[in-house]
């Protein structure tokens, strides 16, 4: 359902304000604009000798990225970056509460009278900002001297910081810092003051913090000298208590004697080795037999001997066996010699071969004394490597320490080093006295206040008109009466005429309609195609405006379009404004009521029925809508007419299509006949705005009064104007 509602009653609305209105009232008030302009400039022109004259000097601190490689190689401070964040924070330095207390107090601005408000002649904000504080019902309680002094401190404070200024020069890294005063010396003094204090106060925050840094260091170095000392008492306690003996760094006594050891394994494995195959042999050759020709034997002297004794024998068995017989007593006592020397040979190769096997013995049981002696030492050796894992942690613990004491020995030296702070900015254009003041610019304020007490007389003036308007000419919205019978004028105090005038009097006194809109081009009928093909068109902007104003404060729903002629453009200013209203996003009905047809033919809409049929019953409404070809836009012609027009028009049926077209539509434009039609009253009656459509050069005619009379005297719904050129 729209939301819409049948007005009973509208409310004035202020026509539409063309340039020719403001043209107009410059005219009709030009004395009253030129007297507040004159005004404005003698009240400029007052404050610019009244106010004070300041005097503004700088000085120009830049930020030095160039670094001193000799004294700085390794500063306790960061030097200032240059970039935009780093050049804001140097501002607020430069602005902020602690440097202007300094400065203060190093040029005594307390003694001030510019600067300490209770030193100062007592003006209008003096006066006033007393009169705020006395009845401020914090100062009722009193209070002591302590807190007066502070208030008073701080009141100098943000004087002093009003006065004072910083920014940066383009991309640059210099600061302007501008100090203003009353007098020119001053404000090159404070300005200078600013700087020398700033750059006072790196050095001195540099050589805080390397004075900071220093006993810092120093009381660190003692700390880790305490703490070394400690480390390596423990380390040395720990090695006595669980016998941690190295003979050189990283070789233990253990470790060498293990070594040694598992030398003395090896050769003594080797050795038995040997031994045990030597005897080996040797019992294998006795066991055969051939005990003499083991080598140890035929090597051992006694052997030799005997075997030289028994080569002789021998030798002399030999001889004597050719002298004598087997049985002769030399060749008997030969052979005992013979019999005892193998005797003594295979005694003494028992012997050789017992002693073999004593030295494998030996040889054996050396290896296990060693191989014992082993064990022994890998026990300790186990012992003394799960000791060794604390002992590791308290070297580590003790290592760590000395590296920091060492970096901390050497990052003292550094900053001792370090005997002068170099400041990071300087002064690169110090402030000196200006010749000419900075304010105020008099001579700008007065001609400033040319354009400005214009534009207040004009304010004036369009307030004037708007809430109480007395402009002694007729309005644009006048409707020229006839020659023969003239409309009375209008008084020159009344208001001027909206898009719906007031209730109508029983006085006999003619009504005039306000001009809603003036259209240009509009006579014709392409004007509704124009709307569509040039939507950004002057000719369609001013339709989308009648939409709007016919939407703003009467909350129209139901139109009616009339004109005293036929040739007045009544249709295609319907027809534009159902477009218009379709375009943007309304629901729009477009009822031709005129027998002539005249929208029905240039929108080309092609009906199965019209209006008659509807309201007779023949044929449902939503058979006979239909849809203009370039719009959205809904169009109900009159394709049969009925035998008598104002009958048809008068019907109740014709009031409920009206009432069911008003509840399902945001709009219902009627395009009716002449005003003077009986049927055309009677359509009025039904809608919200009667709009009567006339050309500027057709107000003064006869049929225009007279329509006009007609349309008042059938008290149809308020009448508007809308001019076409």
């Amino acid at each position: 359902m729209t939301y819409y509602r049948p007005m009973t009653g509208y409310a004035p609305e202020t026509p539409a304000f063309q340039v020719e209105d403001f043209v107009r009232l410059l005219q009709a008030r030009q004395g009253l604009i030129l007297r507040i302009a004159a005004g404005t400039v003698l009240a400029a022109i007052l404050i610019a000798l009244l106010l004070p004259t300041v005097y503004g000097s700088s000085a120009v601190v830049m930020l030095d990225p160039r670094k001193n490689n000799v004294t700085d190689a390794s500063a306790v401070l960061a030097q200032i970056d240059s970039d935009p964040a780093s050049l804001q924070n140097q501002i607020q330095l430069l602005t902020s509460r602690d440097l202007a207390s300094r400065v203060v107090a190093k040029l005594r601005l307390e003694d001030d009278p510019e600067f300490n408000p209770a030193l100062a002649r007592p003006g209008a904000g003096q006066l006033i900002a007393d009169l705020t504080a006395t009845f401020n019902p914090r100062n009722w309680l009193g209070d002591d001297t302590e807190n007066g002094a502070q208030r008073l401190r701080d009141r100098v404070l943000d004087n002093f910081q009003k006065h004072v200024g910083a920014g940066a020069n383009g991309l640059s890294t210099a600061i302007t810092v501008t100090a203003t005063s009353r007098d020119a010396a001053k404000a090159a003094r404070i300005a200078n003051i600013i700087v020398n204090t700033y750059i006072a106060d790196q050095v001195a925050a540099k050589r805080n913090a390397g004075s900071g840094a220093t006993a810092w260091l120093n009381q660190r170095i003692r700390d880790l000298s305490e703490q070394l000392q400690e480390q390596q008492s423990s380390i040395a306690a720990y090695k006595a208590v669980h016998g941690l003996n190295d003979s050189a760094p990283g070789s233990s006594l253990v470790d060498q004697q293990m070594g040694a050891i598992n030398a003395q394994i090896v050769q003594a494995r080797s050795d038995l080795a040997e031994k045990q195959a030597q005897n080996d042999r040797v019992q294998a050759l006795m066991r055969t037999g051939n005990g003499a020709d083991v080598a140890q034997v035929i090597s051992s002297p006694l052997i030799v001997q005997l075997r030289t004794q028994q080569a002789e024998l021998i030798r002399q068995e030999g001889e004597f066996s050719t002298q004598y017989g087997p049985l002769h007593p030399k060749m008997k006592a030969l052979e005992a010699e013979k019999s005892d020397l193998d005797q003594k040979i295979a005694q003494e190769v028992s012997r050789l071969a017992g002693s073999m096997a004593s030295d494998v013995g030996v040889a054996r049981a050396h290896v296990g004394s060693l191989e014992a002696s082993l064990k022994g030492v890998v026990y300790q050796q186990t012992a003394q490597n799960m000791a060794r894992v604390q002992l590791d942690a308290l070297q580590a613990n003790a290592a760590s320490t000395r590296t920091q004491y060492e970096a901390f020995v050497g990052r003292l030296r550094q900053t001792q080093d370090q005997d002068s702070a170099v400041a990071d900015s300087r002064v690169i254009s110090t402030a000196s006295p200006p010749t000419s003041p900075s304010s105020p610019r008099r001579s700008l304020i007065v001609l400033a206040s040319v354009p400005l007490g214009l534009l207040l007389g004009i304010l004036v003036a369009l307030l004037g008109e708007r809430f109480g308007p007395f402009l002694p000419t007729q309005p644009m919205t006048t409707l020229a009466a006839p020659a023969r019978a003239p409309l009375p004028a209008q008084s020159a105090r009344a208001k001027p005429a909206s898009i719906f005038p007031p209730p109508r009097k029983t006085q006999p006194a003619p009504v005039r309609p306000p001009v809603v809109a003036d259209i240009l081009d509009a006579i014709s009928l392409n004007a509704g195609d124009a709307m569509m093909d040039h939507p950004s068109s002057p000719y369609a902007y001013r339709m989308a405006a009648l939409v709007r104003r016919l939407q703003s404060h009467s909350g129209a729903a139901v139109v009616a379009m009339t004109s005293a002629a036929s040739d007045e453009g009544k249709s295609a200013i319907g027809i534009s404004l159902a477009r218009a209203a379709a375009s943007m996003g309304k629901k729009v009905v477009l009822l031709d009521c005129d027998p002539s047809q005249v929208a029905n033919r240039a929108m080309h809409v092609a009906s199965t029925g019209g209006i008659y049929d509807v309201l007779s019953g023949l044929i449902p409404l939503n058979k006979v809508l239909a849809r203009d070809p370039r719009s959205n836009a809904f169009v109900l012609t009159m394709r049969r007419q009925p035998p008598n027009m104002a009958t048809m028009f008068a019907s109740q049926q014709m009031k409920k299509l009206i009432r069911l077209l008003r509840d399902n539509c945001d709009m219902v434009i009627l395009d009716c006949a002449r005003a003077a039609a009986p049927e055309t009253w009677l359509l009025a009656r039904l809608c919200d705005t009667t709009l009567l459509v006339s050309r500027k050069t057709g107000l003064a005619t006869p049929g225009m009064t007279k329509s006009v009379d007609i349309l008042n005297a059938a008290k149809v719904s308020p009448l508007g104007l809308i001019l076409t050129r």
